[in-house]
């Protein structure tokens, strides 16, 4: 039968009336023929195919049956279990509509449905349908599920398949609770820019906790005044909606955890961070906090805010943070005063980017982007604290039609008409009246973390007592590495004789597979996160042994034993460290012995690192000079001596299976103990660097035992001497861990 497009108003909140006419049918109406005399009309309501959720099928004369040529008619709700009555039916468009990536961009919009009905006097009826997307702008989410499409009109269109794997993750039935997937239930932490809690896609997902004295950092909104002022202001307002903008609302964009809650708190500044963290101690669960954002640049120790993620990870609220966009910052000394920009030359990391407590903590999920091509995002920043990777896109678009351009991310923006305010892709071809309040340029490792926010809001809903540990144990297990997305693929980065050192260094040791079985990458964590995978893993973790094991907090050993670190040469300059002599930090009396511990998490204390004035470069001398109380010419010129001492710093840690993991890579810059200040920032020079536990994720799950015949170790190279004795008086291994059942 040839079938056309029928002109059709669309409502897909109730979804419009079908009429079903004769078998003959040639359009909307279709002809009359057939023993039933007048038209049959179905209604459907309710339903979304893109989730599964069932659409309640109403006719307004008896039928014997109905059935659809791509859906699933039944008089059962596949989720609620509830029984249609007469006349009534309940469709689902089947996932595997959506498994093969086929679709063009207009069918993922909508599609013709034709169904056909026998009435009880025995005649059948055929019509056919236009079911439509129930949040507009979902099918240019190429994050949620990428067929190609390319509304943007980038250079490069998005790789199918390269999405976080939603959609399976939505379809999940909770047996129990007889609902789907899809937020409900968990509270989402912003901490950002203020979000636009006003805005038509957010302000139905907004929670108010009412913490006295909150007022002026959760849910204020952002005023048109500071937009004006701002215009990245609209930054919290994006990953919000990232998140859990609403779903089936009929308006713009849905989030991934499309009816989680969300509430925004504020973090403009240094001030704001340790009462976001209080906040958020005082808030129901499960509760997980999206941190898009860190301080780059300037190294700092926090005592009272690492203190308070201590306490949120005991409380088991996950602490999601965007790892940084530095890969190729570049050379640019007033903004940073980089040493060299031989990153760039080499392709390997810029930028060091363990220097804020956040980024530190061992316990917090660092998340890397990827883009809509399918492999790492050139801006991506990389290191062995990296957990996994979200989806992060890149320009969205260029003014400049010989730029090659990829996607960005698509996801709301503060409603106020974009010309109000100098919004920056204002004038972007995407951008029209209906979607004036949405963007398209989104991106960065800002835009990462809260893909992998949204899909953790999914594992909370399906398993509410989820622990941290349970978690990042769970997004180990399911992302997705070079095996399962071959584009990922890295090889090894050395050079047989470095320009610096004259000797061979490697600079960065692609995937790995650590002694426990577990791939990992300073590009990718442990791989590209996948939302039905986790899960599912959520939903079985009480039956998987190893889940079920880390619902208890970890036990915590600290190496003891005295003087870890000599010089491994005779130069001064080379020192390798050896741990042993674990104890409770606690308790000195209770000992490791001879139990083993399956790590969760480790980190090493380098805050004792000083230079010595000698050295095989010139800097070293200034380098390792006192700074003088005022701002003086000798403290620029010995500010940036520290920095090219810290370039060519490689610190490498080593575990006794063999595992190698750079913490600080050779040519990543690092301000450690520069004097350098970031422009307007309030952290004062006097905070202390003690403790500067540096962590690494490339460990994971491998044992802690002593007596081995080879020792954990930590291997640092320097172009100027070091002070053993400061070292050794801070340098220690911390390990977090479970004891193995005997």
């Amino acid at each position: 039968m040839n079938m056309k497009r029928c002109s059709i108003t669309k409502n897909s909140a109730a979804v419009m009336a079908v009429i079903l006419a004769g078998t003959m049918m040639t359009g909307c109406g279709g002809s009359k023929s057939g023993s039933s005399g007048d038209n049959l009309v179905l209604e459907f309501r309710g339903g979304d195919y893109l989730t599964g959720k069932p659409y309640r099928v109403t006719a307004n004369k008896s039928l014997r049956e109905l059935s659809c040529s791509y859906g699933v008619i039944s008089k059962e709700n596949p989720v609620t279990g509830e029984e249609a009555p007469e006349n009534q039916w309940f469709y689902v468009l089947p996932e595997e509509y959506f498994t093969s990536y086929d679709l063009d961009y207009d069918r993922e919009k909508s599609y013709i449905e034709r169904c056909r009905g026998s009435l009880t006097d025995g005649a059948d009826m055929e019509a056919e349908k236009e079911l439509a997307l129930t949040d507009p702008l979902t099918a240019d989410q190429w994050h949620l599920y990428n067929i190609g499409q390319n509304p943007y009109g980038v250079t490069e269109e998005p790789v199918k398949g390269v999405d976080i794997n939603v959609i399976p993750a939505w379809r999940t039935v909770l047996e129990d609770r007889k609902a789907q997937l899809d937020g409900s239930g968990v509270y989402v932490v912003v901490t950002d820019s203020p979000v636009d809690i006003n805005h038509e896609d957010l302000r139905d997902r907004v929670y108010n906790p009412g913490i006295p004295g909150s007022e002026d950092l959760i849910n204020t909104g952002i005023s048109l005044a500071k937009l004006q002022e701002n215009p990245d202001s609209n930054h919290g307002t994006g990953v919000a909606g990232i998140i859990a903008a609403s779903g089936m609302n009929d308006l713009g964009v849905r989030g991934i955890a499309f009816n989680a809650s969300i509430t925004s708190v504020t973090m403009e500044s240094d001030a704001h961070e340790p009462r976001a963290l209080e906040y958020m101690l005082s808030m129901p669960g499960p509760v997980l906090m999206n941190a898009s954002w860190g301080r780059n640049f300037q190294t700092v120790t926090q005592p009272d805010a690492k203190e308070l993620y201590e306490a949120l990870y005991e409380k088991n609220i996950a602490v999601i943070h965007a790892h940084g966009n530095e890969f190729i910052a570049g050379y640019d000394k007033d903004a940073r005063p980089y040493s060299s920009s031989i990153c760039l030359t080499l392709g390997i990391n810029c930028e060091f980017k363990q220097t804020d407590q956040i980024s530190r903590e061992p316990f917090v999920i660092n998340v890397g982007a990827l883009d809509s091509l399918g492999v790492k995002a050139i801006y991506g920043s990389t290191g062995s604290n990296l957990w996994v990777t979200g989806f992060g896109g890149l320009q969205g678009g260029s003014k400049n039609p010989a730029q090659k351009t990829s996607a960005a991310i698509v996801t709301t923006n503060c409603q106020y008409d974009p010309h109000d305010w100098s919004d920056p892709d204002a004038n972007s071809p995407w951008r029209n009246e209906d979607n004036k309040y949405y963007t398209n340029t989104m991106n960065g490792t800002s835009s990462a973390a809260p893909t992998v926010s949204g899909a953790i809001a999914l594992a909370y809903q399906a398993k509410p007592d989820l622990t941290v540990s349970q978690l990042r144990y769970l997004l180990a297990v399911t992302s997705r590495d070079d095996t399962v997305m071959p584009d990922l693929a890295l090889t090894v980065k050395e050079a047989a004789s470095d320009q610096s050192y004259g000797e061979p260094i490697v600079y960065d040791y692609g995937w790995q597979d650590n002694a426990a079985g577990f791939r990992f990458s300073s590009h990718y964590g442990f791989g590209v996160v996948d939302a039905a995978a986790l899960v599912k893993g959520a939903l079985a973790c009480d039956s998987d042994p190893v889940c079920a094991g880390l619902k208890d907090l970890p036990e915590v050993y600290v190496s003891g034993n005295s003087s870890p670190c000599a010089f491994s040469d005779d130069t001064g300059r080379n020192v390798t460290c050896v741990f042993s002599d674990f104890r409770d930090p606690e308790d000195a009396e209770t000992v490791l012995g001879s139990s083993e511990l399956t790590i969760d998490a480790i980190t090493y204390d380098v805050s004792g690192l000083t230079y010595l004035p000698e050295g095989f470069k010139d800097f070293c001398e200034l380098a390792a000079s006192p700074e003088d109380e005022e701002i003086t010419e000798h403290n620029r010129e010995r500010k940036q001596a520290v920095f090219d001492a810290n370039l060519i710093l490689q610190i490498l840690a080593e575990s006794p299976e063999g595992t190698k993991s750079l913490i600080k890579p050779l040519y990543a810059n690092w301000d450690f103990k520069s004097g350098f200040k970031v422009p307007d920032s309030n952290i004062e020079d006097e905070f202390s660097m003690a403790p500067l536990d540096l962590a690494t994720s490339t460990f994971y799950r491998e044992t802690l035992k002593e007596g081995t015949d080879k020792p954990w170790t930590l291997s640092i190279k320097s172009p100027c001497k070091l002070d053993l004795d400061a070292l050794n008086k801070s340098m220690h291994l911390t390990v977090y861990g479970r004891k193995n059942q005997e």
